[in-house]
C-alpha cells in the first residue's frame, strides 16, 4: 500500500487529527492540515502540502499540543484529544491564507488608478442634487 493510500484511509478515520507522514528525513501534511501547519510555523505549501524535517518533530509536538490539536506522526499515533481545536485552527488559518491571496490579487490591479477612472466618469452634478435630497 502506498503512504498516500495509508494517509487518506487514515484521515478518513481521523479527520480532525493533522496526520505526519514521513518521507525519508522529513515529515509531509496534506490537504486542509497545510493550512494548521503552515499557519503555525510559516512553512510554505506547495502543491498541497507542506511539510519540516524530522529534527524539528518535538517543535511541532510542542506547538500543537500547546494549541490543543490532535495529531498523528504515522507509526506512532498519540496524543488524540477528546477537545479538539482541530476546526476552529483550520478554519483560522485557512482564512488567513484567503486573506493574503486577495491581496495579492488586489496588488496586480492599480485600484487606486482604477477608482480615479470611476470618479471621472460619475456626474458631479447628478451626485450633489441626489446628496442635498436625501440631506433634507
Amino acid at each position: 500500500m502506498r503512504l498516500v493510500d495509508l494517509r487518506n484511509e487514515l484521515k478518513e478515520e481521523y479527520k480532525d487529527v493533522v496526520i505526519f507522514m514521513r518521507y525519508g528525513n522529513f515529515y509531509r501534511v496534506f490537504d486542509d492540515d497545510c493550512y494548521i501547519v503552515s499557519g503555525l510555523f510559516g512553512y510554505r505549501i506547495y502543491d498541497n502540502k507542506t511539510g519540516f524535517p524530522i529534527s524539528e518533530y518535538n517543535k511541532v509536538k510542542e506547538v500543537l499540543d500547546k494549541n490543543n490539536i490532535s495529531y498523528i506522526f504515522y507509526n506512532i499515533c498519540e496524543s488524540i484529544k477528546e477537545l479538539n481545536s482541530y476546526d476552529l485552527v483550520l478554519n483560522y488559518y485557512k482564512n488567513n491564507f484567503y486573506k493574503k491571496d486577495l491581496i495579492n490579487i488586489l496588488i496586480e490591479y492599480d485600484v487606486i488608478n482604477e477608482l480615479e477612472k470611476i470618479l471621472r466618469l460619475i456626474d458631479k452634478d447628478k451626485l450633489n442634487k441626489l446628496r442635498k435630497k436625501y440631506e433634507r
